[in-house]
């Protein structure tokens, strides 16, 4: 359609990233949801991480419009989300979203994103307002606050009602589960630091953009819905915990001063033995054990793949 002064401009296109680690039916309901979209300048590329359930041949044969990269071994997060990311800057693409296995999204959901990005060109990033799958009632997550405290992070109306946190506004960061980024901001900060393997390399991202002198911005008419923590287990999961909490100090390792260490120290180092106590009572004393080790680790200099993976709880529809 010819606008009054000529022809408009052609939408911007957007390179959808999504992570597909043994995502089973969830990797086929996400995609599902991406054909959906109204944003018609919207392309999706999927990024196996060597699942071994059948999920990538089951993408190839429903999903035949989405391009694969196939990869040899698990990269984790960060290394195969960059591979998309250098996927979209070398293709042109005006914006890259990332998008987890296990989200699903609004059809209006690029849309809204896009447009958020688009009403600005000082936001870098900008997430949707996303809830817990399949209830629908909570807030997973409206953004993200870089508190220095426990988890060094925390999610912003993490549990509250659905209703809430109905205005957009800047955050200091959104979770990588759904993030879109302006190519600009990606040219300026950077990829995914690969060292963190998976778990706040999404904080630590949008720390960079920020610092690169753009916003990172929350957008609640754009709606995902999550499925927290498939590949890893639940938020008391061993591994998340340790990956936590080892990332927590790899970033303050870059990127903290004084009171952020001090903070790191009286509030999540020193808390741990009551922690544990609490926990335990609940059976979850594991996790605060690896939570320990990522610390004690963390300070040892690991980074990337951790040395020894501590069990992790599956849901029972996830391989062993």
């Amino acid at each position: 359609m010819a606008g009054v002064n000529g022809p408009e401009p052609a939408p911007s296109r957007v390179l959808a990233v999504v992570l597909n680690y043994n995502g089973g039916a969830d990797v086929l309901a996400c995609l599902d949801t991406l054909r959906a979209q109204t944003w018609p300048a919207l392309e999706v590329l999927v990024i196996d991480n060597a699942s071994t359930d059948g999920s990538l041949a089951a993408v190839r044969a429903r999903h035949p419009e989405a391009a694969v990269i196939a990869n040899d071994t698990n990269r984790g997060f960060c290394a195969a989300s960059n591979q998309g990311l250098n996927r979209a800057v070398a293709g042109g693409h005006a914006a890259a979203l990332l998008v987890n296995d296990d989200v699903l999204l609004e059809p209006d959901c690029v849309a809204q994103l896009v447009t958020a990005l688009e009403r600005d060109p000082a936001v870098g990033v900008v997430g949707p307002k996303v809830l817990f799958e399949p209830e629908r009632d909570r807030i997973w997550c409206a953004g993200g606050v870089l508190d220095y405290r426990q988890n060094l992070s925390r999610l912003r109306g993490h549990w509250q009602p659905a209703d809430r946190f109905t205005e957009p506004g800047a955050v200091d960061y959104v979770p990588g589960c759904a993030l879109l980024v302006r190519r600009e901001a990606l040219e300026a900060a950077g990829r995914l630091e690969e060292d963190y393997f998976a778990y706040l390399e999404d904080v630590e991202f949008c720390y960079r953009v920020r610092r690169a002198g753009f916003a990172v911005r929350y957008e609640p008419g754009a709606r995902a819905y999550h499925r927290v923590s498939r590949a890893s287990g639940d938020r008391y999961s061993p591994l998340r915990k340790y990956l936590n909490a080892r990332n927590s100090v790899h970033f303050l390792r870059r990127h903290g001063t004084v009171r952020t260490w001090l903070a790191f120290w009286l509030f999540d180092v020193a808390t741990l033995p009551a922690a544990w106590l609490h926990q335990a009572l609940r059976g979850r004393g594991a996790a605060v054990r690896a939570k320990a080790r990522g610390i004690w680790r963390g300070l040892r200099g690991e980074k990337g793949p951790p040395a020894r993976w501590p069990a992790a709880r599956r849901p029972p529809d996830q391989p062993a």
